[in-house]
């Protein structure tokens, strides 16, 4: 899941922009967030971003890829009990969370 949040970072984001990587504990979870200075994902575009095979406007205009890495992250973390999500603004950049239980709870 990490691997795929800063790959698409990097993908997104221009030459020389900074990628932040951070993780908070909580009394139930860990939280990751990966944010980029990329171009940001469209609001009328961000429910979709986790969909298997999405790609949104941004990603079919710059980059090439099938639209299931996202769709893969959020069935790898939820298997684990947790939660993934993006907050965004165009032209800003992007972070995407994850939260994974800190008693390491699976999901059958």
């Amino acid at each position: 899941v990490l691997r795929n949040l800063l790959s698409n970072a990097v993908k997104y984001s221009p030459p020389d922009s900074l990628i932040r990587i951070s993780g908070r504990v909580e009394p139930d979870r860990i939280i990751v967030s990966v944010s980029d200075e990329g171009p940001g994902i469209p609001l009328e575009e961000q429910h979709a971003v986790f969909d298997r095979f999405s790609r949104g406007s941004v990603a079919q205009n710059t980059t090439s890829g099938a639209g299931l890495g996202l769709y893969l992250s959020k069935a790898i973390v939820e298997a684990h009990g947790g939660e993934i999500w993006v907050e965004s603004t165009p032209g800003q950049g992007a972070t995407f969370y994850f939260s994974l239980p800190r008693n390491g709870a699976v999901r059958t």
